[in-house]
């Protein structure tokens, strides 16, 4: 894989996560974008879960004319594929990153230069279903009746296949983040599901076991880990999504992880970071 550092000096970092546009109305909907449109920030960080695949190059089109010239990085969540294919939807929202010059969808290969000290890296990544009881859950996922890449695989089928998007991720944080951390002493990571069980929560209370296959990327997590370990005078500081619930914890020294709340119907802004 091609590594490539693209420079988009960046003071102030919106973030925001799981807006789910699809759930809101169009009053809510503008008022959003006006928002988005008016408030001050350099670059807006979007940890995926933005619509759904009937919507999602529609609401992403707004949403880069909101932020003007400033640049929109992205990943997209579970149910941005959600009435649709994974492959159909790659496409489409390649095309529309060609089209849209200030969107920037994390995960192709590259590292993003905030500052002389702070970079950016991401990938969508996905919940592994490792976590937890596993492939034991008696917990079915929404996501193999509304993505039609499970529709007609088997409870075993369909775990595989959610190792192999798992295995995919950490793969690509192998690859990606240390070439990051070779140059930068912060690195900030955009993914949709967190990589670790420790910020999980659901409801408020920390996730129950068994939904935890379904919203963790534990593939992703030990990679990240391990990455760390061998840089122990960087810092790598994970935003994600997914959850609803927000969440904050330390995992190691130099490794932290922050997951955005969110209430499906009520898109609201989350932070501004100050980039060092």
């Amino acid at each position: 894989m091609n590594h490539t550092i693209l420079h988009y000096p960046t003071r102030e970092l919106l973030w925001l996560s799981d807006l789910h546009l699809d759930r809101v109305d169009d009053d809510t909907k503008l008022e959003f974008l006006d928002q988005l449109r008016g408030v001050r920030y350099d670059a807006l960080l979007l940890t995926g879960d933005i619509s759904n695949a009937k919507q999602l190059v529609s609401h992403l089109t707004e949403i880069s004319f909101a932020c003007e010239d400033r640049p929109v990085f992205f990943t997209l969540g579970n149910h941005d594929y959600f009435f649709g294919a994974m492959h159909e939807m790659e496409k489409s929202v390649a095309a529309l990153c060609q089209q849209r010059g200030n969107l920037v969808r994390l995960g192709q290969g590259e590292v993003i230069h905030l500052s002389s000290t702070t970079a950016l890296v991401g990938h969508r990544g996905w919940y592994d279903g490792r976590a937890g009881y596993g492939v034991n859950t008696h917990v079915v996922s929404p996501d193999r009746k509304w993505i039609s890449d499970f529709r007609r695989l088997s409870k075993r089928a369909f775990f595989n296949r959610l190792g192999e998007l798992g295995d995919t991720s950490a793969d690509y944080f192998r690859s990606v983040l240390p070439k990051a951390l070779d140059h930068y002493q912060n690195v900030l990571v955009g993914t949709h599901v967190p990589p670790f069980y420790q910020a999980l929560k659901f409801g408020g209370r920390h996730c129950r076991w068994e939904r935890q296959p379904y919203f963790a990327n534990c593939a992703a997590g030990k990679a990240i880990i391990g990455i760390a370990r061998d840089y122990p005078d960087r810092k790598i500081t994970v935003h994600a999504g997914h959850c609803h619930s927000a969440a904050e914890a330390a995992i190691s020294t130099n490794l932290t992880i922050r997951v955005a709340g969110a209430k499906p119907g009520q898109p609201a802004f989350h932070d501004i970071r100050i980039v060092d």
